[in-house]
């Protein structure tokens, strides 16, 4: 996996990219540019004092451990041990002793940077071959076999490799992990494969905004800088580039690890509940033989982005509808920065959103929906870059000049009042109470986070903890010379949206396709920019912040307790309200999270209504953003969004300012107003957001496809679409009304609280809200179909004729949501199944790029058994190929034995015994029993328990139960296909009159090129071919009838655009090659030609009576799924897994107040 940048700034910001490739153009205008010198007096923290040599216990291996004290958290209860190997590998170890789950990361500080000029994405395939030993699938399989899993990314600097796993599987997932920096396989019969890997990953990110624009940042940078060089690698950069030039891939690939992959590059991060002397003798024993080669982190002595390179004006297209105005500028290194963090205070400004902001001097005109500002700090090596964006509306991209002057007018007014270190203290303020009462997270994201980020050199050893989180002091010379690079002629400007009325986007990048146009920008735009004076009246400083935490005191329960209560206390019940309360009884931090569900009949009853209330909180959400911004900078966060039948609004954060903050999102949600202005401006956004979702992935789109099958009512694009036409700004006010006059309110007060304080903010929703009781029969309760028995199938067309990738979600209901012992069996099978389905269609037959199994419920229907598989491959083809695993898999369990099966379900034993890391983990396990209506608060007992009686016999009755197709008597299937534009689909008619292994085999052949056959042709052979003929002669006559058929001929070779088949030509002959696709197509469709149509009689109900066509095999294809779901039940709703008694009357309750 290629990883741009952190997740989160790609997640969020869609920041500019390192993955470039440009062309030359010319000089712009750099009056201003300051040297980039400025901070390039920087030196790396000192790692060589205070280490003190030692020796493991067990082995007397040696290392060196840092003495010095390591700054952390008063909250945190782990224990560390920094230390360096005699290979000069830097090492931390984490004992956590309530950890369950283990975790380890390696990072090398080496990525794309390195990458050469001739074979781009070198580093990328190679982060690819490394998982290879002890051999192929091993490692994998040793981790899902202990409830753990792996992955990798490569960034422009950086190489990391990490893997999750149960605590007393540990030792031997680090010693397979020690072995990729040791002594990789580099297997040859891998290349090929990992290649294709590589290739697909690409092409899934082709119509990827993003990426596109990643990419399109390269286009304006220095050719020369490796920041500018494509970076992910595709089959023509990497195997096409090495065959034109003569070289081995595979040597070359050896030979860029032996040139940099060095211990002396290399942190590693292990994190267990194993003593600190146990995780350092792993560690010593296991990675001490990594080869040190010295300081191989490649080193570039300028700016990618320099003078010739700003100053521009770069127009692009977008592949989704959007109006996008960024704004790049070139700066130095600031690691050394890391301390006083000098761009954490101008970005919050920048960014800000108050009166006063950027952000609402254009949200008043009506120009934009949001604004980000960040530096990359740390995410390259010898330079830096900051960024300015801005999401514009349509009139806003018009008058991009004039915002363009609006930011540097407040940029200005920031220069002009000077570094203000109030502001700057309320922000380390913030960030000091945050760390001082850290809550755990995530092991494996906990390791990746302090391997990438914490043992960076640049960071001194005694603050590999606390290093992205405290201030070390205000540096107002600091602040203002990083403002200084903040003007007019040091940076660029990136104008991006689906078409451009001002210049023709004539120009194409290389390996995307973006469209732009480039030209300099206007004199007046890189001089003295200055915004209209009645503008800059506008322009101030934020306030005080008044959602600073007022107290950090924590409170404990009044008795204390010998283990954490599981169950939070109903406070108090009626017909139209119910109030929660869980105090925080483990974690003991200041902080907080109130929920509530506000059930309204007018939420969701219909494709209308739905996009009413989508649209109330969209606007709702965009005022508070602006009224609340500080709110967010103090850590206090909130939202409010439609879901089901209900309007969901939360606050979480340092608990003593939530009340407060629920107050004021829940009086503006209540009493608001429409703006004329905004109410066009978000109904546009919500028409575009609409559109947009046709270019999800297939894969994303066909699981939306599958919920909609699934749930009633589910309002699809069309619906909706249809739907907008009605959306008026008079109907939204009445909607809103309506919304809040009767309702049925559930809430949930979780951490830092006593039950006065719960009971006090229940009464305040009541004062503000003022609604009636509603019937709760009247709300409009999603329900799930009860699918009969049978198989099924649809296709779902695909709305991005660009996308290459095509996509499979093949589902087997399993059994009631209810029935928790079935429901422990699937977690165990779904993990085993996964990585032997993984290494079979993904490793194996490279049938996608993202292929898995896992498991899936509905509220209160069925839970699921799905298979997934996105890539280039036909879907009927690889339908089958699910088809094929899954009848071998049976055998796969049987062959199971007694202490792998006893391993896999300990290790899921012993993570189901993981405590909860911090209090919003706590609040969504308790809000998600109380908004399903079961209020199941103590399931993971129930669990725990039927997982010590589980058998591996129990696991091939629930496969031979709901997955065997020759066993399973109410056996239900569904299958979703999605076809890109280049593959061949079959009509219904077709569907109906051949078996998908002959269809299989034709869309094989389509695939490869050889069209030069009718199905039918196909058929008919298939039907006269003798299956005991060997496959070479099968194949031989195959060839023979696709001659007859006078296929115009051939040059000497073909390949397909897999890779995976090629044919030889010798005359007019084509023989097929045994390892083809159209091979196994065959092979499947020969040895199934006589089978009996076994899926026939599941169904009870002749669908055909619906115009539904049914295959020879008896598998039925949803060609109109909303007439499907007319013929099916329904699930009943939820019951109560208890009666409901509120703690407090409310007769007492009224006598209180």
């Amino acid at each position: 996996m290629l990883r741009p940048l952190h997740y989160a700034l790609l997640a969020v910001f869609c920041i500019v990219g390192y993955f470039l490739a440009r062309t030359g153009q010319e000089n712009g205008p750099t009056s201003q540019l300051l040297p980039l010198e400025a901070f390039n007096n920087y030196k790396p923290a000192d790692w060589r004092t205070g280490f003190e040599s030692k020796l493991t216990v067990e082995s007397s291996l040696p290392y060196e451990e840092y003495i010095g004290h390591i700054e952390k958290s008063g909250n945190d209860q782990n224990q560390y041990r920094l230390i360096r190997l005699p290979n000069n590998i830097t090492a931390l170890c984490v004992q956590d002793l309530d950890a369950k789950e283990a975790a380890a990361s390696l990072s090398v500080n080496v990525g794309s940077n390195a990458n050469p000029a001739e074979l781009l994405g070198l580093a990328h395939f190679l982060e690819h071959m490394l998982f290879l030993y002890p051999d192929e699938g091993e490692y994998d399989a040793y981790l899902s076999s202990h409830s753990g899993s792996n992955n990798a990314y490569t960034s422009f600097t950086e190489t990391n490799y990490h893997f999750s796993v149960e605590n007393g599987a540990l030792e031997g997932a680090l010693d397979r992990f020690a072995q990729f920096f040791i002594s990789p396989l580099f297997n040859k019969d891998r290349v090929d494969r990992e290649l294709n890997a590589v290739d697909s990953e690409h092409k899934g990110n082709l119509q990827s905004d993003s990426w596109r624009f990643y990419e399109l940042c390269g286009v304006t940078s220095n050719p020369l800088h490796p920041f500018s060089w494509f970076a992910t690698g595709n089959t023509e950069t990497l195997k096409g580039a090495a065959e034109e030039l003569g070289l081995d891939l595979r040597e070359e690939l050896i030979k860029f690890y032996h040139k940099y992959y060095s211990a002396d590059v290399m942190r590693l991060v292990v994190v267990g509940n194993h003593s600190l002397d146990v995780l350092s003798e792993w560690v010593a024993s296991k990675f001490s033989d990594v080869k040190s080669k010295g300081n191989t982190r490649p080193v570039v002595d300028f700016h990618p982005i320099g003078k010739a390179e700003l100053g521009k004006l770069i127009h692009y297209k977008t592949v989704r509808e959007m109006y996008e105005l960024k704004l790049q500028f070139s700066l130095p290194d600031l690691k050394s920065t890391y301390g006083e963090k000098p761009f954490d205070y101008i970005s919050t400004l920048i960014g800000h959103r108050e009166p006063g902001s950027i952000y609402s001097v254009l949200r008043k005109n009506g120009w934009a929906t949001a604004i980000f500002a960040i530096s990359s700090d740390t995410y390259y090596d010898g330079f830096s870059t900051y960024d300015i964006g801005v999401t514009t509306t349509p009139e806003g991209l018009e008058n991009y000049e004039a915002i363009v002057s609006i930011i540097f007018g407040y940029i200005n007014m920031l220069v002009e009042s000077g570094p203000q270190e109030w502001y700057y203290q309320e922000l380390a303020l913030t960030s000091k109470a945050e760390f001082d009462f850290k809550e755990k997270e995530d092991a494996e994201n906990y390791a990746v986070s302090l391997s990438s980020e914490g043992l960076s050199q640049n960071i001194p050893p005694h603050q590999v903890l606390s290093h992205g989180s405290l201030h070390t002091g205000f540096n107002a010379d600091l602040i203002s010379k990083c403002l200084s690079y903040l003007n007019p002629g040091n940076h660029r400007l990136f104008i991006g949206a689906q078409e451009h009325k001002a210049v023709e986007c004539k120009l194409e990048e290389k390996y995307y396709g973006v469209l732009y146009h480039i030209a300099d920008l206007p004199s007046h735009m890189t001089s003295d920019v200055k915004c209209s004076p009645s503008v800059a009246k506008m322009l101030h400083l934020p306030g005080r912040n008044i959602y600073l935490p007022e107290s950090l005191s924590v409170t404990k329960p009044v008795t204390p307790v010998d283990k954490p209560a599981t169950e939070p206390v109903l406070l108090r019940k009626n017909d139209k309200f119910e109030v929660w309360f869980k105090q925080d009884d483990q974690f003991f931090t200041p902080h907080g999270h109130i929920g509530l569900t506000i059930s309204s009949e007018y939420v969701n009853n219909s494709p209308l209504n739905h996009l009413l209330s989508t649209l109330l909180c969209s606007l709702v959400s965009a005022e508070l953003q602006e009224q609340l911004f500080s709110a967010l900078l103090a850590n206090s966060y909130f939202y409010v969004a439609p879901g089901g039948g209900s309007i969901n609004v939360g606050v979480a954060g340092f608990s003593s300012g939530l009340p407060l903050l629920l107050k004021t999102v829940l009086q503006k949600l209540k009493t608001f107003k429409v703006d004329a202005q905004q109410f066009s401006i978000y109904r546009d956004e919500i028409e575009r957001m609409i559109q947009s979702q046709r270019q999800n992935s297939p894969l994303s789109l066909l699981n939306s496809q599958l919920g909609a099958v699934n749930v009633v009512p589910a309002f699809d694009l069309e619906m909706v679409e249809e739907a907008l036409k009605d959306i008026t700004l008079d109907g939204l006010q009445k909607h809103t009304e309506l919304l809040f006059s009767k309702a049925y309110v559930k809430m949930l007060v979780s951490g830092n609280y006593n039950q006065s304080v719960a009971l006090e903010a229940s009464n305040q929703v009541l004062d503000i809200l003022q609604f009636q009781p509603t019937s709760r029969s009247s709300i409009n309760v999603r329900r799930i179909l009860d699918i009969e028995p049978g198989y099924y199938t649809q296709f779902v067309p695909i709305s991005d004729q660009k996308c290459l990738n095509s996509a499979v979600v093949c589902t087997f209901y399993c059994g009631s949501v209810y029935d928790t012992r079935d429901a422990v069996i699937l977690h165990v099978l779904k993990n085993m199944v996964h990585t032997a389905f993984f290494a079979q269609l993904r490793t194996s037959e490279q049938l996608g790029y993202r292929v898995g199994a896992g498991s899936d419920f509905t509220k209160s229907g069925k839970r699921m058994l799905k298979f997934i598989v996105e890539g280039e491959s036909n879907p009927t083809y690889v339908t089958q190929r699910i088809n094929q695993f899954i009848r071998q898999y049976r055998q796969k369990l049987q062959e199971l034995t007694v202490e792998e099966f006893e391993s896999s379900v300990h290790s899921l034993i012993s993570l189901k015994q993981e405590k909860l890391k911090s209090i919003d983990e706590e609040f969504s396990e308790l809000w998600g029993s109380i908004t399903s209506d079961k209020y199941k608060f103590n399931k993971g007992n129930e669990n725990m328990e039927h997982l010590k009686q589980l058998s591996k016999d129990d696991l091939l009755v629930f496969w031979d139960k709901y997955v065997n197709e020759d066993t399973a008597q109410g056996y239900t299937r569904l299958d979703m296909q999605m076809s890109s534009a280049k593959i061949w689909q079959p009509t219904a008619e077709e569907f109906e009159m051949y078996p998908g292994t002959v269809i299989a085999l034709y869309g094989s052949l389509c695939s490869e090129g050889y069209t030069g056959l009718s199905i039918a042709d196909v058929q008919s052979f298939v039907s006269s071919a003798d299956a005991s003929s060997s496959i070479e002669s099968l194949l031989a006559n195959l060839s023979e009838l696709y001659v007859t058929k006078q296929v115009p001929s051939v040059s000497s070779k073909v390949t397909d655009v897999t890779n995976t088949a090629v044919v030889e030509v010798e005359g007019p002959r084509i023989i097929f090659e045994s390892s083809s696709k159209i091979a196994t197509a065959l092979q499947m469709a020969i040895s199934s030609a006589n089978e009996a149509p076994k899926f026939a009689t599941l169904s009870k109900t002749n669908f055909a009576n619906i115009d539904m066509k049914q295959s020879p095999e008896g598998i039925w294809l949803i060609n109109n799924y909303k007439r499907f779901q007319q013929t099916q039940a329904l699930h009943g709703i939820s019951v109560p897994s208890r009666k409901l008694v509120p703690l407090i009357a409310e007769s007492a309750l009224a006598d209180s107040n």
